[in-house]
Formats: structure tokens, C-alpha cells, sequence
């Protein structure tokens, strides 16, 4: 008998613990309904920032090259077979200075026929001025036709010698051009010519660069081409070097190329020549193309999707839409140009608000 009072007595126990224990939960969870409210809608949390007029401006960053001030490609104008090439790739060239000579032998032939020709019509035309003079002394003894027929062979002499003369010249200038020489001062940025080689015109010599001044050249993007115009601040910073060079936008092209899309600019890099830059080297250029001391500004995540541009400004707890006008820029934060002017609360992330008028709360 004690045995089975004894397990009642447990069984007892068991029932008055669970009980206990349905109570505890029961006594919690309404506590958590009377703390949270379920039932009622809850805000959502946002993370905001307060709308303040500053300086601010948009910086168009591209990548160029380095390009000379003066670039040419050098060919001949006459075609033979390569005697001597003076200069090598990378030489400095004085102007004028002779860089490569084509075999003329046959070209100084062309001239000194054209002297022997020249010499020839220069005779005739003395015999003819010789005569003409012997007819005027004996003008009462020569009938006026000799006279005139001596005057008339002087003429034709006279156009026959200035013909030659510009043979001549025509010979002599061509003559020149079997030397190619520097059209001005410059280094030798390619070579492709030797000894022996045949060229003709379509033959190219050598590429050949003044590099004292140099120059960032970049092609703009149509969707900011009308932004870039000369004048514009440039920081720009080459490959490999630390040092930024300032300077400017010195040529925008007057049209974009319907190939590419892009709108050719030019900027120039005052001291890039005693860094010793190489023609094509990459620069990074930073465009200024707008600064403003007042400017407001959004992050792009404000923005809510829509037909129209908007933002979500906190007002008493909830989300209010507000539309506004930017500048569309490729950048993390946007400049209004219209919407917002200073002392709004503005909801950061847009997609965190379901739509105007929900309840919504600054997180941190």
C-alpha cells in the first residue's frame, strides 16, 4: 500500500509542475502580446539623413592617352631603292636635319640634262638678240618683214629659255625629295625603313613627334559629350605615376563619331614633357565639369522607381513622397536641380518603404 500512495503521490507532483509550467508560458506570452501588439502596424525601420545645402560638384572621370602636340607620319614622294637611314627609333631631330637618302642617280642625270637644255635655249636665244640687233643697225637697208621676223625669233628664243628654267626648277625640287629630311624638331617615334629597302609614296618612313608639348586625348561618351567644353579643370593622373597634373580642357571636337559614340576632347598637361611620358601611356582624367557652393545632393538609392523622379521624406512618422529633379551623372550621389531645399529628413533607401504614407521609423 505505501508503494502505491507513494506513486500517487509522485503522479501529484507531476501534474502540479506542468501546470506551474503552462502558466509561466501562458503569463509570458502575454506580456509579449501587451509589449509588441502584433496587431497593430509597426514602422518600418529606415535609415535617414537630414537634406543640407554644401559644396558639391560633378566630375566626369575617363581614361585617355598621351598624345604629342605634333604627330606626322612621314613617306616619300618618290619611289627607289633606300641608300642610307641616319636616325634610329627614339632619336632627337633637328629640323631640316636629313633622316634618310633614296638612291638618285638617275634624278641628277634629269638635271643635268636639264641644264645642258637650259644652256642650249639660253645660246639660241643670244644668236636670236644678236641678229635682231645687226637688223636694227641696217634698218634703212632691211625691209620691215626681216625686222619683224628678228624680233619675233628673239620672243620665241625668250619663251623657249624660261620653259627650260622651269624644267629646270622641276627637276632640281625633285632631286630634293630623294633626302627626307625633319619637318621639324622632334624624336623618332617609329622607323620603318633600311638599307636597301624599295619604297614608293604609300611606303611609310617614320613616325615622328614634337614632345616638348604633350597632351591627354580621350573620347567622351555621347551621354556627356554637351557637358565637356573648353575651360574645364582637369586633374589627371598618368599610369605609373603618383604625381596629378593640373590641367584644362584645350579642345572639344565639334562633332561626336557615329562609330564609336564618342566625342573627341583634348587636355593639356602642363609639364608632362620633363616627366618623359611616352605617346600613348594612359592617363586618368578627372573632369570638373561643375562646381556649386550650395548644391544639394541625394544618393542614388533615394530615388524611387516610378515614371517620375521622387524621394521618401519622414514627416510625422511616415513616408511622404516628394518629386524632385536631378542631373543624371554617373556617380553615387546625385545633384537636384528642383524638390528638395534643405532641412528635410530623406529616407535613404527607397525600397525599404512599401508606399507613401507607410509608417516608418530612423534607424541608425
Amino acid at each position: 500500500m505505501s508503494g502505491i500512495a507513494e506513486l500517487s503521490a509522485k503522479r501529484r507532483r507531476g501534474r502540479v509542475i506542468r501546470w506551474v509550467l503552462l502558466l509561466a508560458v501562458l503569463g509570458a506570452g502575454a506580456a509579449w502580446l501587451l509589449t509588441n501588439r502584433p496587431w497593430e502596424p509597426k514602422p518600418a525601420v529606415v535609415a535617414v539623413e537630414s537634406v543640407t545645402p554644401g559644396p558639391a560638384s560633378r566630375v566626369l572621370a575617363i581614361n585617355g592617352r598621351v598624345v604629342p602636340a605634333n604627330q606626322v607620319e612621314i613617306s616619300s614622294t618618290v619611289s627607289g631603292r633606300i641608300i642610307s637611314v641616319a636616325v634610329a627609333e627614339g632619336d632627337e631631330v633637328a629640323t631640316n636635319a636629313a633622316m634618310l637618302v633614296i638612291d638618285d642617280i638617275q634624278q641628277r642625270g634629269a638635271v643635268v640634262q636639264a641644264r645642258s637644255q637650259l644652256a642650249a635655249a639660253e645660246a639660241q636665244r643670244d644668236k636670236a638678240q644678236t641678229d635682231l640687233e645687226r637688223a636694227e643697225a641696217l634698218r634703212d637697208s632691211v625691209s620691215l618683214k626681216a625686222l619683224d621676223d628678228a624680233r619675233l625669233a628673239v620672243e620665241t628664243a625668250q619663251k623657249e629659255v624660261d620653259r627650260q628654267v622651269s624644267m629646270l626648277e622641276q627637276e632640281e625640287d625633285l632631286l630634293t625629295q630623294y633626302t627626307i629630311r625633319a619637318p621639324f624638331d622632334g624624336t623618332i617615334l617609329s622607323r620603318g625603313a633600311d638599307p636597301g629597302q624599295v619604297v614608293s609614296s604609300s611606303t611609310p618612313l617614320f613616325l615622328f613627334a614634337n614632345l616638348t608639348t604633350l597632351y591627354g586625348e580621350a573620347s567622351v561618351d555621347e551621354l556627356y559629350a554637351s557637358e565637356v567644353r573648353r575651360g574645364l579643370k582637369v586633374a589627371a593622373r598618368p599610369a605609373g605615376h603618383s604625381e596629378v597634373i593640373e590641367g584644362e580642357v584645350v579642345y572639344v571636337s565639334p562633332r561626336v563619331d557615329a562609330s564609336t559614340g564618342g566625342r573627341l576632347v583634348q587636355i593639356g598637361l602642363p609639364g608632362a614633357g620633363e616627366l618623359n611620358l611616352p605617346v600613348g601611356l594612359t592617363v586618368m582624367l578627372n573632369i570638373v565639369v561643375d562646381e556649386r557652393d550650395d548644391a544639394i545632393t541625394i544618393p542614388r538609392g533615394a530615388l524611387v522607381a516610378g515614371d517620375r523622379p521622387a524621394v521618401y521624406i519622414l514627416e510625422n512618422g511616415k513616408a511622404v513622397l516628394r518629386a524632385v529633379q536631378y542631373i543624371d551623372w554617373p556617380s553615387d550621389r546625385l545633384m537636384l536641380t528642383a524638390g528638395l531645399s534643405g532641412g528635410e529628413t530623406l529616407i535613404l533607401d527607397s525600397k525599404l518603404v512599401k508606399a507613401e504614407g507607410a509608417l516608418v521609423a530612423a534607424g541608425q
